[in-house]
């Protein structure tokens, strides 16, 4: 039997070294939290009420849950309990890019990523095929609008591509 030996995956030179050194007090995570985040938050009846559509919590988003959550999973008054849940505090579910929040900074502040002195690598990203580029362009657009992507003015650019969702026709970036 022989044996297959190839090139090294990258030469010596090439090698990304750790940096030891000691992490800069502006870098640490201070996390903040003052009093109970959960003390205004409302108390769940024992006995909720039937459904009323409140907010971003609508009929057919209801019924969408009941359609993914039928059977014996829950039963009927705790399937009731949790649309009473959903009701109550329907600002905290988004159904789409455009609803998605953000945690508050005064708990979760921004977090600075520290780095050394380094020069940037810059990739290519890989073609978009001209019929899906104004698809790709309508994703972008939607995940900026809804602050998912930042504006940027980084050194930095890393190679990314789409790949077709399992319903065969939307795209994952």
């Amino acid at each position: 039997a022989s044996v297959f030996v190839g090139k090294k995956y990258k030469p010596v030179a090439l090698k990304v070294k750790p940096v030891y050194a000691e992490l800069p007090e502006k870098f640490r995570i201070k996390r903040e939290i003052l009093g109970d985040p959960l003390a205004d938050m409302p108390k769940l009846s024992t006995s909720p009420p039937d459904f009323v559509p409140t907010g971003r919590y609508t009929a057919e988003r209801q019924k969408a849950f009941d359609k993914v959550h039928n059977g014996e999973f829950l039963l009927p008054e705790e399937r009731k309990l949790v649309h009473h849940l959903m009701m109550e505090q329907n600002g905290a579910f988004a159904w789409e890019d455009s609803e998605r929040g953000q945690f508050r900074e005064d708990f979760f502040p921004p977090v600075v990523i520290p780095t050394v002195e380094h020069t940037p690598w810059v990739y290519k990203n890989i073609p978009i095929p001209p019929g899906l580029y104004d698809e790709v362009c309508k994703i972008i657009r939607s995940k900026r609008e809804s602050g998912v992507y930042e504006p940027s003015n980084s050194s930095f650019r890393s190679k990314w591509f789409t790949v077709l969702k399992k319903d065969g026709k939307s795209l994952r970036i």
